[in-house]
């Protein structure tokens, strides 16, 4: 009998609980998928005695998940730097496969993530660190064959709400603080509106697609700050619109990149685009220009692609 592939859950928050339900909900078609069971072992949280109506059991050490061995895949959804970046090395010298929805550790410790899951002959997967559900990660993977020319569009919803809702008349503080009351921003926006998120996202695009890591402090970034409700309505009367946009462009003496905010046309994708909604060009040589669009964030959107790296993971399991 084919044994069950375990999963420990390093962080049960917004998107480490989407997870945790799906498994409990959708467990037989997972499993199905899968071509073999799949089950939720347990879940490292920050506060073990808080109640959670979640089917998972939970911990407050990280590494009751790392050592248990009927964990295989451990699902990192913490987020930041550290202790992510060590979670996962010691994930790895555990002999786990690891799946994260974390844009900065990966676009960060590129190197030294891809090192380590070679040298534990293990699987190190990112689909939810870029553009959530939108299989943008897969794409790049799969272009491996192509040019690609540029890369371009909307990787940061907060950014995109931010936009439309000062095109309806907020202002930019204002716009913030309704972002931060719907749950789209963060206390401290600052990744969001200065660049750094969608810096982190366009800067494992390019790795993907150059074979190479990219230094996301090698994007160049404007803040979002800076523009007004002027500027909005001047953009609006030429039939433009202003959005956040991660721009990568390959040419034959390096890789420029830059987040920014720029005018699209009104009627365009991005234009048309607001609260979570992230798209994606690719501009390649050989493939055209292939275009993907969907919600960016959300626990759910996320948990979707987790859970289907996850698969990926379990299928390929001897």
């Amino acid at each position: 009998m084919t044994r069950a592939v375990g999963v420990g859950l390093l962080g049960l928050g917004t998107v480490g609980s989407a997870v945790a339900r799906a498994m409990g909900e959708r467990g037989e078609g997972l499993s199905a998928s899968a071509g073999r069971d799949l089950r939720l072992v347990r879940a490292a949280v920050r506060d073990a005695s808080k109640t959670r109506d979640l089917p998972v059991e939970v911990t407050a050490n990280a590494f009751d998940v790392l050592d248990d061995p009927d964990v295989d895949v451990v699902v990192e959804v913490i987020g930041g730097h550290r202790p992510a970046i060590d979670l996962h090395l010691a994930a790895f010298e555990r002999g786990k496969h690891v799946v994260t929805a974390n844009k900065e550790v990966v676009a960060k410790e590129w190197r030294a993530l891809h090192e380590a899951a070679r040298g534990a002959k293990r699987e190190l997967r990112f689909e939810a660190a870029v553009a959530a559900a939108v299989p943008v990660v897969a794409a790049a993977r799969a272009l491996g064959a192509a040019r690609v020319r540029t890369i371009r569009g909307l990787l940061n919803g907060t950014t995109t709400y931010i936009c439309s809702r000062m095109e309806a008349g907020a202002s930019f503080d204002d716009a913030l603080r309704e972002a931060q009351a719907a749950g789209y921003a963060e206390a401290d926006p600052s990744a969001d509106v200065d660049g750094w998120d969608p810096a982190y996202k366009l800067s494992i695009l390019i790795s993907l697609a150059e074979g190479r890591w990219h230094d996301p402090a090698a994007v160049s970034r404007t803040s979002l700050r800076g523009v007004t409700t002027a500027a909005m309505n001047d953009a609006a009367g030429r039939g433009m619109r202003i959005r956040y946009i991660a721009t990568a462009e390959f040419g034959q003496k390096g890789t420029t990149a830059r987040v920014a905010p720029e005018e699209v046309e009104a009627a365009s994708l991005e234009g048309q685009a607001t609260g979570p909604t992230n798209v994606v060009r690719f501009d390649t040589d050989l493939a055209g220009v292939l275009t993907f669009m969907g919600p960016g964030a959300g626990g759910d959107a996320t948990a979707s692609a987790i859970l289907g790296d996850v698969i990926q993971i379990a299928r390929g399991m001897r």
